[in-house]
């Protein structure tokens, strides 16, 4: 008997088919002949989104398989299509959910360009205005006025562009302004209407026009601390440091608020592996560079064992990488969990005032 030389495989036997003629396909032949029944660029981004060994084995599966007849190709097509219809999806809008698109098709470069031409357009607020210009400029038209007076305008602005335009003020200005806005509640709009007037005269030149007066949220507690998430370590560290001089139980209340990398430890494993599908493999090793032996344990304990062993080679092979870098990585991941959690996707417990019962 001639012996099966290494490249030869073994063939699939004969289509089988029931009584009434329909075949009889395992859920990885119906795979492999999806698959296959796809142009080539769309089979390729169908299997990207696909585990390694479910790859390998729809690869196994093609290999062995010959022609299939056109009747089982159109019943197996039909059947996804079906399965695909019965579905009940969450579609859901809005700006987060464009950044979400708009960064994993583009990068982040891109996708912050073409996220800001989405946000250009007729601009009826100084609120509008300041929030789509550059930070250090916002932060220049505001250096010379009042702390009072800066604390109220950026309590009005989003959370990123006010946390961004913070890091451009002098260091005694910083301090000034989160302290007064952590004393601010939610503004009446009448409070606002002499400032909101002075705004848009001196914003005229870059052609604001009348509207309606419109505000985020206010200032307080809460506002503080999502904008002392999104700043750099050292920044909010000593913004901290300044609130607990001033007024420590201030400075507790904004620490209760605030989200920190190593508050990932409070997540269930459950939410911890959704947010794990949300982060990419560079972020992740940058993240991890500076994190401590536990959180590299809840990060490793919630992978396979493949993947948390490739992880920890790549943290040993990985060089220094700069504070800066870890930091921003941490962000973005943190940014990712915040999502998820407004979203009600993951549970973070033991932040903010709800209790959770288990």
């Amino acid at each position: 008997m001639k012996e099966k030389g290494a490249a030869e495989v073994e063939t699939v036997p004969v289509l089988r088919r029931d009584n009434r003629g329909k075949a009889i396909l395992t859920g990885t032949e119906k795979a492999a002949i999806f698959v296959l029944s796809l142009p080539d660029a769309d089979a390729k981004k169908l299997l990207e989104g696909m585990q390694e060994d479910e790859i390998r084995d729809i690869s196994r599966t093609i290999v062995r398989m010959g022609t299939m007849p056109t009747d089982v190709v159109s019943a197996v097509r039909q059947e996804f299509l079906d399965r695909f219809d019965a579905q009940v999806f969450d579609i859901r809008g809005g700006m987060n959910r464009v950044k979400d698109l708009v960064v994993k098709a583009l990068g982040k470069e891109k996708g912050r360009q073409m996220l800001k031409d989405l946000q250009q357009g007729p601009k009826n607020t100084p609120w509008e205005i300041l929030n789509a210009m550059e930070p250090a400029l916002v932060a220049t038209f505001l250096s010379s006025e009042h702390p009072q007076s800066v604390a109220m305008i950026l309590s009005q602005l989003q959370t990123e562009q006010a946390s961004f335009v913070i890091d451009y003020l002098t260091s005694d200005l910083q301090q000034e302004v989160i302290y007064r806005m952590a004393k601010l509640g939610n503004l009446p709009p009448g409070a606002m209407e002499d400032i909101e007037e002075s705004l848009l005269t001196e914003l005229n030149a870059l052609g604001a026009t009348r509207g309606v007066y419109s505000q985020e949220g206010g200032g307080g507690v809460k506002k503080v601390a999502d904008m002392l998430n999104q700043m750099s370590r050292e920044i909010s560290d000593k913004l901290l440091a300044y609130l607990d001089e001033e007024d420590n139980p201030l400075a507790e209340e904004v620490r209760k608020e605030m989200f920190l990398f190593e508050d990932l430890l409070l997540m269930d494993d459950k939410s911890f592996q959704r947010l794990l599908r949300e982060i990419n493999n560079d972020d992740l090793l940058s993240a991890l560079k500076g994190a401590d032996d536990r959180l590299k344990e809840k990060f490793f304990g919630n992978m396979s064992e493949r993947a948390a062993e490739m992880l920890r080679e790549d943290l040993e092979m990985m060089g220094p990488v700069k504070v800066t870098d870890v930091e921003a990585a941490q962000q973005v991941i943190l940014k990712e969990a915040r999502r998820l959690e407004s979203e009600g996707a993951i549970v973070i417990m033991g932040k903010g005032s709800d209790d959770v019962v288990l």
